[in-house]
């Protein structure tokens, strides 16, 4: 029995030696083992950047029998009625919608110069935010009578389309 209890003692012994020698190595070195919370709070106050677009749109007009041509003129601007002017760049295109066939066609100038138009759609154009920008626009509309098939009058509205996107910095 006393074989016993001197291996239990020694152990022990060892046992407690051990932790001990633990405990002064991480006292000494500088580890500390906890848990620590934090609690942060933060305040902002942000705005949205206000786009602004404003498409001015001319009289309406009529292609009759008389008159094979017509030109319909339009504005867009990046400032509002108020002088106000928009806070981001904009890419925007124009479209031209119409179920016409080849008998009409269409030309789009752009401050007196004409825009290359790709299946009734431009290429996109930009607003930006360094002043008040005006584009103005007239859409030519020419009836060819000698590519008409058919005897009947064409009766089509035609409308024109600005889809535009906040360009992404």
């Amino acid at each position: 029995m006393k074989k016993i209890d001197k291996l239990k003692n020694k152990k022990r012994e060892l046992t407690l030696i051990i932790v001990i020698m633990i405990v002064l190595t991480l006292f000494f070195t500088g580890y500390s083992i906890g848990k620590g919370l934090a609690d942060t709070t933060i305040k902002t106050r942000a705005e949205i950047a206000e786009p602004i677009l404003v498409v001015e749109n001319g009289e309406h007009i009529n292609i009759m029998g008389a008159t094979n041509e017509g030109v319909y003129d339009f504005k867009v601007k990046n400032f509002n009625n108020e002088g106000k002017i928009t806070q981001v760049n904009l890419e925007y295109t124009i479209e031209i919608i119409s179920n016409t066939d080849e008998s009409i066609i269409f030309k789009l100038y752009k401050n007196e110069n004409e825009i290359e138009l790709e299946n009734n759609k431009t290429k996109k154009m930009m607003l930006f935010t360094n002043g008040q920008q005006e584009d103005k626009y007239k859409l030519e509309i020419l009836y060819d009578k000698t590519k008409v098939n058919s005897i009947s009058d064409i009766i089509e509205d035609v409308q024109i389309k600005v889809h535009s996107e906040q360009v992404k910095v």
